[in-house]
Formats: structure tokens, sequence, C-alpha cells
């Protein structure tokens, strides 16, 4: 990526220019200018929208410029605005040529937006620390300048959320008729800056956010740079769940609930776990919007000792004639019933959120079960129970199985 951050032939342009420049004249010399990079926004998929600006002293009517852009630049996503000046043409070379005509003369401002891709990449990387009632969460931005130059004291703005198409760039309440345009990436690109830029430090796209990073940095190219992103004190709720057809003698898996009460979301990354400073396991965090809860499954847990049971199981069988009496219609009917008992202990001093699940076959009616259960579908039953510290308990219930055979001769 050919970011330089000086204007190139400017001082050594002006001079001439200047001389030559008559306001009779219709058109002058072609000025060749390198624009400063003030910006990169950086999606998750490697695109990378850039700004460059910087400023001229210009004499009154038409002129052309040149303007140094970076070989994987895409030609349909240009745009440049001038102050008191409008374009008139562009030639799109290697590097574009701009007729622009000044309305008035002065210095004037340059402001050159375009898109990259694969000219560098960030994602989110956490360390979370464990608490009794908290989990205090650090989120760093790992970012990789994939270009061919170094980028030096740029504002930096990194997206969170889906990877955008055309529409996402659109800033809310911009035209739809951007969408029909060949051209649509580039004035696209300049509301999407304006929706990030109001009062507060970052700003909301559609259905990406973007987060800008205070002050400006330096990337070097080819080179990988953590900055710190947010930092959180997260309340939560730490919750046991148990499946108890397929772990019948455990263990729990302990689970916490941790509520995000920033006002911008956490994106999806990788996570490093810790409990008393000590690591506990690697896991992915959730994209989670502001305001909602990341279940988050810390793993096996031995704080409960769960055990699942067969106590009872009886099987009946009836010869049942149907029909008239005196009828051929015979058939053997099986009565099967289960009796399960999970049995639960708490081997902690504090009270505890316990979620257990348990399967029955599909044909299965349940004829006893106590406590009653949260949810209950055709095969599945599920307990939420809040143990007290150190509680005992179990969960009884039994279902009955009726299954019908016919058992008449075929002739």
């Amino acid at each position: 990526m050919k970011f330089i951050l000086a204007f190139l032939m400017l001082s050594l342009c002006l001079p001439v220019v200047l001389a030559s420049v008559d306001s009779s004249q219709s058109v002058e010399a072609t000025t060749a200018i390198t624009l400063p990079v003030d910006s990169v926004t950086i999606y998750p998929d490697g695109l990378t929208a850039v700004k460059q600006m910087g400023s001229l002293d210009v004499t009154e009517g038409t002129h052309k410029f040149v303007v140094n852009v970076p070989e994987g630049a895409d030609a349909r996503s240009l745009l440049l605005a001038v102050s008191n000046a409008t374009v008139d043409g562009v030639v799109y070379e290697t590097d574009p040529i701009y007729t622009l005509n000044i309305s008035s003369p002065g210095l004037q401002s340059f402001d050159l937006s375009y898109l990259m891709d694969n000219a560098a990449t960030w994602e989110p990387r956490y360390d979370l620390h464990l608490g009794n009632d908290s989990v205090l969460v650090k989120a760093n931005a790992h970012i990789t300048n994939n270009g061919k130059e170094d980028l030096k004291n740029v504002r930096l703005k990194l997206v969170a959320g889906l990877t955008p198409a055309v529409q996402p760039y659109l800033a809310k309440g911009a035209s739809q008729s951007l969408l029909r345009s060949p051209m649509a990436a580039a004035p696209a690109m300049e509301a999407m800056d304006m929706a990030a830029a109001p009062s507060s430090s970052s700003g909301t796209l559609e259905t990406l956010y973007i987060f800008e990073l205070e002050g400006r940095k330096d990337l070097l190219m080819n080179k990988e740079i953590g900055l710190p992103l947010f930092q959180e004190e997260a309340p939560l709720v730490r919750v046991y769940t148990w499946d108890a057809y397929n772990q019948q003698t455990g263990p729990s898996d302990e689970e916490i609930r941790v509520n995000n009460t920033l006002n911008s979301p956490w994106p999806t990354g990788n996570a490093l776990l810790y409990r008393d400073d000590e690591y506990v396991s690697t896991i992915q965090m959730p994209y989670t919007p502001a305001g909602t809860n990341a279940s988050i499954v810390v793993g096996p847990s031995a704080d409960l000792k769960v055990e699942r049971k067969l106590s009872d199981y009886n099987k009946t069988e009836n010869i049942k004639v149907i029909g008239p009496v005196g009828g051929n219609h015979t058939v053997k009917e099986t009565n099967e019933t289960w009796t399960y008992s999970l049995k639960i202990k708490s081997n902690v001093d504090r009270a505890a959120a316990l979620e257990v699940t348990d399967t029955v076959p599909e044909e299965a009616v349940i004829i006893a079960v106590s406590p009653k259960p949260a949810e209950k579908t055709a095969t599945s039953l599920k307990w939420k129970l809040h143990l007290l510290p150190r509680q005992e308990t179990a969960i009884n219930y039994a279902y009955q199985v009726i299954t019908t055979e016919s058992l008449d001769r075929a002739y």
C-alpha cells in the first residue's frame, strides 16, 4: 500500500503554477500531488477504506491534477472532494487526472477517499478474569498492515459486525439510488465516514459498529500491533447445566452469563479465561450487542455432584380380544414403567443455580414428576433449580410406554 505522509512535488510545482497562471486562461499545466493518509477504516474481512487529506493554494480557474493513489486502490471507489471547486472530469489512468474548476482562489482542502481489498486486517482478542460476581473483560484490537508502506500518524477506525456489501456502506437516511450506481462505493463510503463522526468516539452504521481509537497511531507494514479496545467490569450470573441423559454420572458444566453494559458491542473473538489469575481455558467470545448477555461455557465443574439412576422398572403384559364377543382378533398389550432419580449435591458454600435436562422416548407418558419441570417437550424435560449452600436434593419422575402386538395368525 503506497501511503506517503507528505506532499510530493507541491512545493516544487506551486511556483511554476503561480507564475504561469492567468485567470483568463482556461486550462493550466497538470500538477502531480500525493496526499497524506489521514484515516483508515478496517473491516473484519480485510476491506479497508482510506481517506487522504491535504491543502494547496490554488488560483481561480480550471486546473488539472494527477493524484497519486496506491496500486491496490479500487478505481471505482475513488472520490475527490475539493473546497470551492467542482470536478469537470476525470481520466482514469494508473493515477487519475482530475480537471477542477476552482471558483475562489486561495488555500483549498483536498480530500481523497477510496477502498482497498486485503490492505489491512483486525480482530479482537480478550482476556477474561473471572470473579465471584463479575468478569473483568479486557479487549485488545490486533491489527495487521498488509500494504507496501508504513502508515504514520493516522486515525484508526475498526468495524465490527457483518461483512459489508454495498448496502452496509449507506448511512441511515442515505439515498437508495446509490445502490444502482456503478460508482456507489465511493460516495457511500463518504456517507459512512459522516455517520461515524458524531461527538462520541464511535458511531453506528446499519448492522455494523465502528470503533474509533483515540489519538493517532503508526502501523508498520507486514507487522501486527495490539492496541487497547475497551475494558469493562461486567456483572455475571453463574449457572450450572447438566445433561442427565448424556452425562449420567456428571459432571455438570459451569456457564457464566455476562452482561454487556457498554454502549458498544463485544465483537466475536478468541478469549483467554482466567480464574484467580490462573489460566483456565481458551474460549470463543460470542458477538454480544450492548445490553445483552454473552453465554460462556467455562467447562466441567466439581462444584456439584450429580447422578442419574434408574430406581425402578416394571413390565406387565396383557392379552386382549378386540371386537365382538367370540371374535378372533387378539393383541398383546405391553405396559412398561421407568422411574428415575436425578440426585444432586452442592459442594460449595454459596447458593447455586442449576439447569437440568433429561430425555424421554417420544411415545412416553409422564405419570409422576417432582418437582414440576420448568419446560417440557415431546422428548425432553427441563428443571431450573436454586440450590442452597451444601444442599442435597433429587428430581424424581416416572414415565409409561404402552405398546401392542397382534397375536392373530396370518394364513
